[in-house]
């Protein structure tokens, strides 16, 4: 396992999972096109990061990004019955968590368990 500073490349992926993470987060206050990048991003780098602790971050990229489509693509089709909104809200919350644990664990150069839900 590569540990940061041990490799330039590491600093590179580092500020890639960062990237990944802001824009991410700007989804939250703008439309869903920063998370489809944020995305990209995240699978292009992916083969670059394995052994790392950027791995896990892209993974948790990765999955943020699908669950939290399939959430809100179930939030648009139940605005029908009214829970849609709720769902949403709740989508864009359950994001909003996922991407300053991401962060957190960034920040204090720890790998993030991509078990769970949460």
């Amino acid at each position: 396992m590569n540990f940061y500073g041990a490799n330039p490349q590491d600093k590179d992926l580092k500020t890639w999972v960062w990237v990944g993470y802001g824009l991410q987060f700007l989804t939250l206050l703008t439309s869903g096109l920063a998370l489809v990048i944020a995305v990209f991003l995240a699978y292009y780098k992916y083969d670059e990061s394995i052994g790392s602790m950027e791995e896990s971050h892209f993974r948790w990229q990765i999955k943020t990004f699908w669950i939290g489509l399939a959430a809100t693509i179930a939030g648009m089709i139940l605005l029908v019955v009214y829970i849609g909104k709720l769902v949403l809200l709740l989508t864009q919350l359950w994001v909003a968590y996922r991407v300053l644990k991401g962060a957190y664990y960034l920040y204090n150069n720890q790998s993030i368990r991509n078990n769970g839900f949460f």
